[in-house]
């Protein structure tokens, strides 16, 4: 049977790891709020954003850009893959990690066996290595300290390989966010732009809209096709 000395000494230590996991928690809320504050900020933003570059592209039928090019036989695949650094995160790494190998195997099931990760995460990173998969780099930090710089960088080299046929497609695997509690888990083609998202604003052409819809585009398409060979 313990002493009495050595009960006080056993209630002290978890009081003195009480305080420590107090304090823990107290800074991960706030890193935590932090960190969804900024999301609610840009996530209108990049909607906004993304919504103006595709209305654009679909609504003006002579404007193209090889970036929306789909490729006829897909032999080359980047996947931008986003986890965590760290563990005790619920399914959050273990969703991503079984996504992207579903889509790997997915690939591999179409005849497709050069796929690049861009691993965001030391999750990420450390299954790509044991599947034996070739990195586009390594970003650890970007997943603890996102900037937009370095975002940048990678997409500015995924567009220059996807524009030299180094990459015929590219998808990227995350979790996107819609509250602290809910992430839903999302695979969505990053290039070639799919157009068909910006459908879903209207389906039928609506007069009071500024958006033209792919049925109009096409109207127009073949209306200028018409003009040309009389």
């Amino acid at each position: 049977m313990p002493s009495l000395k050595e009960i006080k000494t056993r209630i002290a230590s978890v009081n003195s790891t009480r305080k420590i996991t107090s304090a823990m928690k107290m800074v991960a809320s706030s890193k935590l709020h932090k960190a969804q504050q900024m999301i609610e900020n840009m996530l209108p933003y990049e909607d906004l954003l993304e919504h103006i570059l595709k209305s654009f592209l679909v609504s003006t039928p002579n404007t193209g850009t090889p970036f929306e090019t789909e490729r006829k036989t897909i032999r080359r695949v980047a996947l931008i893959v986003y986890a965590s650094n760290s563990s005790l995160c619920g399914g959050f790494n273990a969703n991503i990690l079984r996504l992207m190998q579903q889509t790997i195997d997915d690939y591999r099931q179409q005849g497709v066996e050069e796929i690049v990760v861009y691993p965001i995460g030391r999750k990420v990173e450390e299954r790509v290595a044991k599947l034996g998969l070739p990195m586009a780099g390594s970003f650890i930090e970007l997943a603890e300290k996102p900037n937009v710089s370095q975002c940048q960088d990678i997409a500015h080299d995924i567009a220059l390989k996807f524009l030299d046929g180094e990459f015929d497609k590219v998808e990227m695997i995350y979790h996107h966010f819609k509250s602290a509690g809910a992430q839903i888990l999302t695979r969505k083609t990053f290039l070639p732009i799919d157009l068909s998202t910006e459908l879903e604003y209207d389906d039928e052409r609506d007069l009071s809209s500024n958006i033209t819809t792919a049925r109009a585009q096409e109207y127009l398409r073949k209306k200028q096709r018409m003009k040309s060979a009389k």
